[in-house]
């Protein structure tokens, strides 16, 4: 709001409305209740009203809270200003250093200042001004006693595991004041980290949150399904989805919702977003992914007329070539040639994929399935006593046929009971064609089916995948990141670390073994074993100085 001051000061009363917080609205203090209050006097004293309506706090100096009454004054100082009323003395300030100088001001220009439903101005003389002064100390220190009390109070709520924040952030719901996870969104919040994580903007997280009809933390508030991108940037900046909660400089823990090693990683992502426009020039399989050892993103450089290769590079450096940074201490000398270093990651990502022995026994389960809990031997044992059921149930419709025709049995029995006894058998006839194709079924399963020649191959068609979309599809869903440690001189090698998502690394298939040392077989003289997990990083020097150097040889 600007003020538009009018042409008639003596004849205009400017009417000044002022709310500390949007709580006051509900306290009979509100600003249109201040309005009408104002409109009224006015009206007493038979001048035009001019209102002005702020929310600002009084106890911080008006010039830093409170633009429009700033202007008030600006206007008072100009002499546009001559008849003032507020509702009570407390909307002008509670700052003592303030009320003092804005009583001086008023009264150099003679404001006439109209205090409530009082129609005599307020009097500039010394015991005035020294009453006011007291006044507005002694309401100053209430309120300060106010805010102590008030800080105490959550602080010691806050040391019980209490949330003291107002609304539980998105994931998670309040529970005798204390955080636990909302089972409707919580697993959401992991999806939004690894959307980021991945590479994905805010704006296309928003549409996947649309799409699926998740709703934003304060839905009900505002009937707005979208989410804002501030709100997303929230959520990827919460400490409380590793299990930290804060108030102050006391912290707490709560329920963790996010793995740390994730959260650090989009910590830097976000931090490297801020402040910076998408423009998104030049792609590649490793974008997003490849980061230099302190979790920073590397950049991609195109080609251009100096460069014929487009290349991964350090951020760090680039950000001094740019003169935004005197110095870096990364370890990064050497930039990565992209198209190699993707095919070398690519094809080192599919070596590890076919050694995996994870992956191999969910192949495994895939073509031959789960074992059956049920040997054939017991499954033709239930069919040998239906058979037996079915015969002699064939046996008493021989002996209802037997009286019916010699006329020791009424027609309306027999029907009766050559209706029950065929029902009974269709039952019986169906339970045994459904054990007979638990057999077939079983014997299909037990055919051999080549499914370690069936998981490599897989293995090669992934290795000729052309497409990079798909290629960055598959990569996310297996590899966290890679991290360039650092590049050798000596060697002229770079070392990288692969981060997978899951322990893949040199995993094991481990044989049960009986008392005597010997492996341990079921039922059918099969090995039993069971897969122990690897690890899910790897060091190692991947990257060939020829390749991505040039053609020279170490």
């Amino acid at each position: 709001m600007k003020i538009k001051f009018k042409n008639n000061p003596n004849n205009t009363l400017y009417i000044y409305c002022r709310v500390s917080t949007g709580g006051q609205e509900k306290g009979g203090v509100s600003l249109d209740v201040q309005e009408e209050r104002g409109i009224e006097f006015c009206k007493s004293i038979e001048m035009d009203p001019y209102v002005i309506k702020e929310q600002g706090s009084g106890l911080k100096p008006y010039s830093d809270e409170r633009p429009i009454f700033s202007e008030l004054l600006d206007g008072i100082e100009d002499g546009v200003v001559k008849n003032v009323w507020i509702d009570e003395d407390t909307r002008l300030t509670r700052l003592d250093t303030d009320q003092q100088y804005i009583h001086i001001t008023m009264k150099k220009q003679d404001v006439n200042l109209y205090v409530g439903s009082s129609t005599v101005p307020k009097k500039w003389d010394w015991i005035t001004d020294l009453v006011d002064t007291l006044i507005t100390k002694v309401n100053q220190e209430q309120i300060r006693t106010q805010v102590r009390k008030s800080i105490r109070s959550k602080r010691r709520l806050f040391s019980e595991g209490k949330y003291m924040k107002g609304d539980p952030p998105f994931g998670y719901k309040l529970k005798d004041k204390c955080l636990v996870p909302r089972e409707d969104t919580k697993d959401w919040v992991e999806k939004i980290f690894r959307m980021y994580d991945d590479g994905k903007t805010t704006p296309q997280i928003q549409n996947e949150l649309l799409i699926n009809n998740v709703p934003p933390p304060r839905f009900k508030l505002t009937n707005h399904m979208v989410f804002d991108s501030n709100t997303i940037i929230n959520i990827l900046t919460n400490k409380n989805y590793i299990g930290i909660d804060t108030y102050g400089d006391l912290t707490n823990t709560c329920p963790k919702l996010v793995d740390k090693k994730l959260f650090d990683s989009v910590q830097v992502r976000v931090s490297l977003k801020r402040g910076q426009k998408s423009n998104v020039k030049h792609d590649g399989l490793l974008k997003g992914i490849i980061k230099c050892g302190d979790g920073t993103p590397m950049k991609v450089e195109g080609i251009k007329k100096s460069r014929k290769n487009p290349l991964y590079s350090c951020g760090h450096r680039q950000r001094v070539y740019k003169k935004r940074c005197e110095h870096t201490n990364c370890n990064i000398t050497k930039s990565l040639r992209q198209i190699e270093t993707d095919e070398i990651i690519w094809n080192h990502f599919i070596d590890v994929w076919k050694d995996s022995k994870i992956i191999r026994q969910k192949t495994k389960e895939e073509l031959i399935g789960n074992r059956s809990r049920y040997s054939i031997r017991s499954i033709k044992n239930k069919i040998k006593r239906l058979t037996k059921d079915l015969n002699s149930l064939h046996d008493r419709r021989l002996e209802l046929d037997k009286k019916y025709y010699s006329n020791e049995m009424v027609k309306e029995t027999y029907e009766i009971l050559c209706k029950s006894n065929t029902e009974k058998s269709n039952e019986l006839t169906d339970k045994i064609s459904r054990e007979n194709f638990k057999i077939d079924s079983i014997r299909e399963k037990e055919r051999w089916i080549d499914w370690l020649d069936e998981h490599f191959k897989r293995g090669e068609n992934l290795r000729e995948m052309s497409s990079m979309k798909e290629r960055k599809k598959v990569l996310s869903e297996y590899i966290h990141e890679i991290r360039c440690l650092e590049y050798s001189e000596e060697t002229k090698q770079h070392k990288l670390n692969i981060g997978f998502r899951i322990p893949i690394i040199n995993d094991q298939i481990v044989y049960s073994k009986n008392k005597n040392g010997s492996v341990s077989r079921d039922k059918k003289g099969r090995k039993k074993y069971e897969i122990k997990e690897g690890v899910d990083s790897l060091n190692t020097p991947l990257t060939l100085h020829r390749l991505l150097h040039g053609n020279r040889l170490r």
